[in-house]
This record gives C-alpha cells, structure tokens and sequence, in this order.
C-alpha cells in the first residue's frame, strides 16, 4: 500500500512555524555573539597595537636618552682630561719654578763690603721683604760682579755682620750688649740703608728721644726735672685704653711712642696704631688745669690751645709728667671718646657736666730706656 501522505492540517503548520521562529533567532543570537567576538577582538587588536607603538616609543626614548648621556659623558670626560691636563701642566710650571727658586736661593753669593768679604745665600738676604737685599735681587737689575764673582756695596763692613746675622735669624736676633752706643749709631745709619732699622733696633728713634731728654736734664735742670726726665724715659712706649668696653675703637687700646715734639713744655707722644691722629701731651700749665695729661687729635696738641678729649684730672704744675705717674683712676673723657651708651650711663665728674669718668684706665709700658743705660744710669747717679 502506498505511504500515507502527511496530513496537512492545522496543526503541521503552527509546528513548522514554530521551528522557523526558533531558527531565527538562534541565527540572532549566533551574530550578536559573533560581533561582540569581533568587536573584541577588534579591542585587543587596538590594545595590542598602542602596546607595541609605547613599547616602540619607549625603546626609541630610552635609546635617544643613551645616546645622549653617552654624549654627555664624552663631553665631561674630555672637560674632565682637559682639566687634568691644565693641572698637570701647572704642576709641573709651579715644580720647575720651585726648583728654580731653589736653586735661586741655595746659590751661594759672595759680597765684598767695604773691603770685607762675607759668603752667604740669596734665601738668606732675600729672607726680609722690601729692604735693599729684596729689591737688589728682585731680578729688575742688572747687576754686575768682578772677576771673582763678587757683588761689590760701597757700605761700612765693619758693622755688616750685625746686618746679616740679623738676616740669618731675623726672629730672634738681639744686638750684643758689649755693642757701644757710638757703635750702635753707626749700625743705626747702616741698618737705615738697608731698610732694617726698624726691624733690627725697633726703638732706636725713641731710645735717641729718651736719652736727650736725660742729657739735657743733666745738664741744666733741677733735681724735679731730672726725676721726671728718668720717668719720661722709662716711658717711651706705652699702651692705654680701659679695661671694660668704655671707649670707642679711636681711643682703646691705642699704642704711643714718644717723639722729639715738644708741646707746652713736656714731651708728645704720638699714636703708632689705632684710628686717626691721636697724641698724649701736656696741656696748657696755667689756670686751673696747671697742666694736666691729656689726649687729643692734632688740632689740640698745639702749643697754648686747650682742646683734647680724654685728660687725668691729677695736676702736674709746671714740671710735667711721665703718664705713668699718673692715677689710673683719675682719668676723665668727653663724648667724642664714649661709646654713646656708656655715656649716657657714666658717672659725671661734675653733676649735670658733660665729662664723665673712665672706669679701669690702664698704662702699659712697652719700651723704656734700661738702668744700664749710659746715660739713664748718668742721671740716677
């Protein structure tokens, strides 16, 4: 018998309707999920590629970065050889300056003064600046020796072994005592040629003041003037200023040296350091004052003019006085010496005046003629 052939009724239809709806949307769903795969893949291919061109990048970075930091450190090391090369070349200019100077100064020279011949070393005379050995062999003269090879000074050789023993040994060097004062006159105008005097014999001048001032004492003056003569002597470099931060810089500490000046009677002596022009006198012996000590700048250390800023209330009369012999605690000062505010503070020597005390004045003696002194022991005779 024939098959039977499928019935088409109502029933068939919704059933293939059913399937193709089924199809349908699973052939949806396949490309939703088939573009969502591409889209993806589509972003880790982006992905992919912006980590390859940051890889690229970075690595072109890093390599232009070698590139220049090799650059720069050729360029410091070649700064670094050149330095190295400067500073070898200066060593070696300062190490053969050096060995010349060496040589330069172990050569032995030969002097012929004053028909004395004397063999020393360039170290040795050239050991001083600026005196005469200095500027001789300061290499700006052309100087000339005799056959012998021997530098000729038309100066005194007598005295020259004090010069250059002074030159050997110039931080300890004393003058002999048995040296006599006519020889020490002479070494003097030596010395002064040289440019020594004040380094070999730094009181000379002073020493000189001291002595006359002794001399004409002896001569023709009272036993008064003698004992303030010797006074005076003994005082012929000395250092003044207070103790306690009361005066100004122009004032404190300030070191006198007495001169051959003489002001209203009695002996100047002048600043050798500090600020300014400074000058301890005698003021003027009349009135009230009778001549008290005083210190003051150049336009009050005139003879007769009353003008100073510091000055011992102690009277000296007619005779005048060494500053030693003064009470320390006698000393008075104006304004133009205070510190403003020690000043303002100090105790006035008369009430509502405008001179005050000094507090803890001192006087320190640096140089003074010695007993054994010809002529200091002539007057204590």
């Amino acid at each position: 018998m024939p098959p039977k052939r499928p019935r088409r009724d109502g029933s068939d239809q919704q059933h293939g309707a059913a399937g193709g709806k089924k199809e349908t949307l699973r052939d949806r769903r396949f490309d939703a999920v088939n573009a969502g795969v591409e889209e993806a893949c589509q972003e880790v291919e982006e992905e992919r590629k912006q980590l390859a061109e940051e890889k690229a990048r970075s690595i072109a970075e890093a390599q232009e970065a070698a590139i220049k930091l090799k650059a720069d450190a050729a360029i410091e090391v070649d700064e670094m050889r050149r330095k190295l090369q400067e500073e070898r070349a200066a060593l070696e200019e300062e190490k053969a300056a050096m060995e010349k100077a060496h040589t330069f100064q172990k050569k032995k020279v030969l002097l012929n003064v004053g028909g004395h011949r004397f063999e020393t070393s360039l170290q040795t005379l050239t050991s001083v600046p600026a005196t005469y050995f200095a500027s001789l062999f300061s290499g700006r003269f052309e100087l000339t020796l005799d056959a012998e090879g021997t530098y000729s000074i038309d100066r005194d050789g007598i005295h020259f072994r004090h010069i250059l023993n002074f030159l050997r040994d110039a931080g300890s060097f004393k003058l002999s005592s048995e040296v006599t004062e006519g020889q020490k006159e002479e070494l003097a105008v030596e010395a002064k040629f040289y440019g020594l005097l004040d380094r070999m014999m730094p009181y000379y001048a002073q020493e000189r003041v001291g002595q006359a001032l002794l001399q004409r004492a002896c001569l023709t003056g009272t036993n008064q003037e003698l004992r303030t003569a010797v006074a005076q002597a003994r005082v012929l470099v000395f250092e003044i200023g207070s103790t306690t931060p009361f005066l100004t810089d122009e004032f404190q500490d300030v070191q006198f040296a007495i001169s051959d000046r003489v002001v209203n009677g009695s002996p100047v002596w002048a600043a050798s350091s500090g600020i300014g022009e400074l000058f301890v006198y005698r003021g003027v012996p009349a009135g009230i004052d009778s001549g008290m000590m005083v210190i003051g700048d150049m336009a009050g250390c005139v003879e007769g003019v009353d003008k100073y800023s510091i000055f011992n209330t102690t009277l000296t009369g007619d005779t005048g006085a060494a500053p030693t012999d003064l009470p320390t605690d006698m000393w008075v000062s104006k304004a133009r010496a205070t510190l403003e505010p020690e000043y303002a503070a100090a105790e006035r020597i008369i009430p509502g005046g405008n001179v005050v005390w000094v507090p803890s004045m001192r006087i320190t003696v640096v140089h003074g003629l010695r007993d054994g002194d010809p002529t200091m022991a002539a007057a204590l005779r």
